[in-house]
């Protein structure tokens, strides 16, 4: 017989995880092999009465010991490689204390005796000591695969002559599992065994795809050889199961939406796969349902999950039960918070819910379809978990709905960033899945050559970009030296570092930062500069003495308009507080968006409550001139800019931080020029937001001088209006 494994375990990661293959090795010793806890039991007076006359005079004669070793092999016709046994006998004897004839006959009793039950696996728990480590180094040598487990307690394993033939096992725990193994159900724990070795055989088999808003369907729609083939993998008939898991929220026009949808639908009459199409909400488990599950056992959270687990059968697909069970188990753990109650109600509603989707279908992963849900309409917190459940079990998942409404939960319950969400700028109730199509206007050939001309100049990342072809941004704040702001100033935002499109979106790269004190104290080379960064769309802004802007405002009429830090923009959008409904829908969006971001930021000190009314008001409020220019205000060109001037030893006031950090978030470059160095924006403005340039001087009671903005068509009278009394 060849030399097994001897396999040290001194600690482990995941004491579930380890439990489990505590209790596998026990079963697999249970049934072909050894198990001993704490001891190795001592050799009776038959067993040393036996062993007598195989054990050598001289005890520590390896020849000697192998011609005895071999005359009991021979007699029990059993083989072994005697003579590599013998030399790690002769050791034993030699290391194991001054009883040399001791040591010899407790070591061959043991060898006869183990040997003899013919085992394949040989299983021990417990500090071991030296005698019983090189029984197990000699079992190994004689072909028994052997597993000590001893949470490093084994302290003679140091003094071990072959501890360098041992396969060290570790890990950042190492406090003992208890197991009664007296009490375990050997047949549910058998099931458990199998259950996680199927386990890890499809373990990695699915392969989550990524796909585009534009071409989900399309995508969707395709066999698995040919996902397979299309994501560089191999394809076999029992191989990697490719999935899409995506949502699409929201809608454009509401003609094409519609024929999109129907036609998605009507797709699957002409091909074998298997659509799972859920439009209603999923009811819980009904009692006779839950009955079905049978009997939980609910001793540790860990056990009632396998116990779960174990419930799942897909009748002819081995490969999907495996899997099913696999990522029910992976669910039921990320959303244990220490209530078996709620973790158990979870388990019963996925398993029922697995079952009403798969009944009287059967779901092989040698078909070349991989099975769809389609769920359309509103959805739950716990529907969004059981999309994610059966995305894991190896189905395409799509999750619809026109209503953004859906978006927060759907990206803040969204595990493991799993499902893919793509946003539609339109919004309205779900309503039914559409079952009609809608007639079209037909679009004229110079109208289809105009658009697949934009398409081609405007769609890639040829930089060029169409008029306002972004109705969305986001903000990414520069961290520069101070003389990169001079370089980058006038730099249209596509030519920054950071710049970036994606969807309707775009990444403005933008600057804000505070210049405190003056260079050398050279005032009239300071003001030139200032002067220098005024551009046609520069808003400034001179910091008076005793300017107190805020006033004892009552904002409890702006409670009514958020919820759980959330503002109802659809609400706020209709209320008489909307100043903003003569603009354009896209305008009004946007600023009721970056309105919610300068709350979410976490730029600003304040109270989460007062911060909400604050921001909601204060956002409200901005001037007509400020909005004009904002309209102008195409991402991807020239950036607009805010500068503005702190010669006066007042801080700034809630109003304008939050104004200041409503600019930043929309992608305004932003100066706040500081010549006596003193505290501002630092009130109510956390220094995570923005950068600070220290010059070598700090300058008091300096007159600003007036300052032209040129050409200011555009601005109008609004520089001081941005921060003026409303």
């Amino acid at each position: 017989m060849s030399t097994q494994e001897f396999a040290r375990y001194v600690g482990y990661e995941n004491a579930d995880v380890f439990r489990g293959f505590l209790i596998n090795n026990f079963i697999s010793a249970q049934k072909s092999g050894l198990f001993f806890k704490d001891k190795l039991p001592a050799a009776t007076t038959d067993e040393i009465s036996r062993a007598a006359p195989y054990v050598a005079e001289n005890f520590e004669d390896a020849a000697a010991i192998k011609r005895g070793l071999d005359s009991w092999l021979s007699a029990n016709r059993l083989t072994a490689d005697s003579g590599a046994v013998s030399e790690v006998f002769a050791k034993a004897v030699s290391d194991c204390g001054i009883n040399k004839k001791n040591t010899c006959f407790v070591e061959m009793c043991w060898l006869m005796k183990y040997l003899s039950a013919k085992p394949k696996t040989f299983f021990y728990i417990g500090a071991a000591g030296l005698k019983e480590m090189y029984l197990m180094y000699m079992m190994s040598l004689a072909g028994v695969s052997v597993t000590l487990v001893s949470y490093g307690q084994d302290k003679d394993f140091e003094s071990f002559a072959y501890k360098d033939k041992v396969t060290i096992h570790s890990g950042r725990l190492s406090a003992p599992i208890r197991i009664d193994f007296g009490a375990l159900d050997l047949s549910k724990e058998a099931q458990l065994a199998e259950m996680r070795t199927a386990g890890e055989r499809v373990s990695g088999k699915i392969k989550r795809l990524e796909t585009t808003a534009a071409g989900m369907f399309e995508d969707i729609l395709k066999d698995r050889k040919s996902r397979v083939i299309k994501s560089g993998g191999v394809y076999t008939e029992d191989g990697d199961i490719p999935v899409y898991c995506a949502a699409l929220i929201g809608y454009n026009d509401e003609t094409i939406y519609n024929n999109m949808l129907v036609q998605f639908k009507e797709k699957f009459a002409g091909i074998k796969k298997q659509l799972i199409f859920i439009e209603k909400p999923l009811t819980n488990p009904t009692a006779e349902e839950a009955k079905s599950l049978g009997g939980i056992s609910r001793n540790s959270t860990a056990e009632m999950i396998d116990s779960l687990a174990l419930q799942i059968k897909l009748n002819g697909d081995s490969t999907r039960t495996a899997l099913a069970r696999n990522a029910l188990r992976e669910l039921l753990n990320a959303l244990d918070n220490g209530n078996q109650t709620v973790t158990l109600n979870y388990g019963n509603k996925l398993i029922t819910w697995l079952y009403r989707c798969t009944q009287a279908r059967k779901y092989a992963v040698q078909y070349e379809d991989i099975p769809i849900i389609l769920y359309y309409g509103d959805i739950s917190q716990s529907e969004l978990y059981f999309l994610n459940f059966m995305s894991k079990c190896g189905f395409d998942v799509v999750y619809i709905t026109p209503n953004r409404k859906m978006l927060d939960m759907t990206v803040g319950k969204n595990l493991d960033g799993r499902m893919q969400i793509f946003q539609l700028p339109e919004s309205k109730e779900s309503g039914s899945y559409p079952d009609k199509p809608i007639k079209m206007k037909m679009a004229t050939v110079a109208y289809s050559a105009e658009r697949e001309l934009d398409t081609m100049l405007y769609g890639g990342d040829a930089g060029v970009f169409r008029s306002f072809q972004f109705p969305n941004s986001q903000s990414l704040t520069l961290k520069t030296t101070y003389e990169e702001i001079g370089i980058l100033w006038r730099q249209d935002a596509k030519f920054r570092t950071g710049f970036a499109t994606s969807g309707n979106l775009v990444t403005i790269p933008n600057i804000f930062a505070k210049i405190s004190g003056v260079t050398d104290g050279k005032i009239g080379e300071y003001w030139e500069e200032i002067r220098s960064r005024l551009t046609p769309d520069t808003l400034i802004y001179v910091k008076k003495q005793g300017q107190n802007m805020s006033g004892n405002l009552d904002l409890s009429v702006y409670r009514s308009f958020y919820r759980n830090g959330k503002i109802d923009a659809e609400k706020l959008k209709s209320s008489t507080l909307n100043k903003y409904s003569y603009l354009p829908d896209r305008l009004q969006d946007l600023l009721f968006y970056k309105i919610q971001e300068t709350a979410d930021s976490g730029f600003l000190k304040m109270e989460r409550d007062y911060l909400m009314c604050s921001v909601i008001h204060y956002g409200l409020s901005l001037d007509k001139d400020f909005l004009k220019l904002l309209q102008h205000f195409d991402f991807t060109r020239q950036i607009p800019k805010l500068v503005i001037i702190d010669s006066v030893e007042d801080t700034f006031t809630e109003e304008e931080c939050i104004r200041i950090v409503l600019c930043n978030l929309i992608g305004f470059d932003v100066l706040v020029y500081t010549p006596t160095g003193y505290k501002n924006i630092e009130t109510f403005i956390k220094g995570e937001a923005f950068e600070e340039h220290i010059m070598n001087e700090f300058m008091y009671n300096m007159e600003v001088p007036k300052f032209k903005i040129p050409s200011e068509d555009r601005n109008g009278g609004f520089f001081g209006k941005l921060f003026g009394k409303h």
